[in-house]
């Protein structure tokens, strides 16, 4: 008979699941198997067909950086990626080919390779070659989760893309409308404690319930202050005893059981989820507004300035007619003067005449 585990409060009553994905959701093998060997077997076509593409550059221009810091930095076997000049594509591509496959022989995890295996993949997923796998149980249990009012999030070690890629085009069909949001290593090693500090800053939630297959990962979302659960799908998932006394373990995600989320919770959630919309749209409308009183200021501004123009022109004109008033005043003096002076040469022309007559009188006098 088997034992039913009893599970932590902090475990069932979680509101939000972080999903890891290979040896959780989806077979090691699959990965192994299906998406690596597919990648290596395409890079070369797809490269020559798609070169032109700016997503291809710009994947292309990331790996010929890294090569050129492994290099810097004496890391043994670098492939170094050829510069492209007017007439050496093939050899570019070569070169980035070898580049591809000698890290994928050593299962590196960089981006500007997780990148361009993305690009791959999609090709793959689009013509129907590759199908994303998922456990049985997976489709179920998010279903189930979401119509509870859970939110659901992935983070893998593999882009963003790869992950939208893989759920949107599942053997299951599309399971992208019961997930909230993807993480990917841009928010930190999957083994890092401040990884899941980033997730949780970023959902904006701290009851957070992460299931993953590795024991260092789980390790690193407990001691960011989330619950964590291990899940076994095969025996290629080692535990020792002391990981199974540390953590729950589960074999199928209907292992789990977990509270439905409360109406009020699922509300709030909601305007968690609308938050950012809102705030834009205020944002949009503050910055109408603020472009309205801006103008509305200029407008203010040049009213002002005409004022002052019309001042100026009103004391202009009061300046020109005080000129006016002196300059008649000073042609009235003028003339006032001219006529003085007129006067004073009558008075002395009378002044002479009087003397000429005295003269003839006295010379009239002096002949008798």
């Amino acid at each position: 008979m088997e034992i039913v585990q009893e599970f932590d409060v902090k475990i069932t009553s979680a509101k939000t699941i972080l999903l890891d994905i290979e040896g959780t959701t989806t077979s090691k093998s699959f990965v192994k198997d299906t998406l690596f060997p597919y990648a290596s077997e395409n890079v070369l076509s797809y490269l020559t067909s798609n070169w032109e593409k700016e997503e291809v550059k710009s994947a292309v221009k990331a790996l010929r950086e890294l090569a050129a810091k492994d290099k810097s930095e004496s890391v043994e076997g670098v492939v170094e990626i050829v510069e492209e000049g007017a007439d050496n594509r093939d050899a570019v591509i070569k070169s980035v080919v070898d580049n591809i496959k000698w890290q994928m022989s050593l299962d590196r995890k960089t981006g500007a390779l997780k990148t361009l295996q993305g690009l791959i993949w999609e090709q793959g997923y689009k013509d129907g070659t590759i199908k994303g796998h998922v456990y049985d149980d997976v489709p179920d249990a998010l279903s189930s989760w979401a119509a509870s009012g859970h939110r659901l999030y992935i983070y893998s070690s593999g882009s963003v893309t790869a992950q939208k890629l893989l759920f949107g085009n599942s053997e299951k069909g599309d399971l992208l409308d019961k997930i909230s949001g993807h993480f990917d290593t841009s928010v930190g090693s999957k083994q890092e404690v401040d990884s899941y500090k980033n997730i949780s800053k970023e959902i904006g939630c701290d009851q957070i319930l992460f299931l993953t297959d590795i024991i260092n990962e789980a390790n690193a979302a407990l001691e960011a202050g989330m619950s964590a659960v291990l899940v076994q799908r095969d025996a290629e998932t080692t535990l020792t005893d002391e990981d199974k006394a540390k953590y729950k373990v589960i074999k199928s995600f209907a292992d789990l059981p977990l509270d439905t989320v409360s109406a009020k919770r699922k509300s709030v959630d909601k305007e968690e989820e609308e938050h950012p919309a809102k705030l834009a749209k205020i944002e949009e409308q503050d910055e109408v507004i603020t472009e309205s009183v801006e103008m509305a200021t200029e407008v203010t501004e040049s009213v002002e300035m005409a004022t002052e123009v019309i001042e100026s022109v009103e004391k202009s004109a009061e300046v020109t007619k005080s000129v006016a008033e002196v300059t008649d005043s000073i042609a009235k003096t003028t003339e006032v003067t001219e006529s003085t002076e007129t006067s004073s040469k009558v008075t002395e022309s009378i002044e002479t005449s009087s003397k000429v007559a005295e003269s003839i009188e006295t010379s009239s006098k002096v002949t008798e």
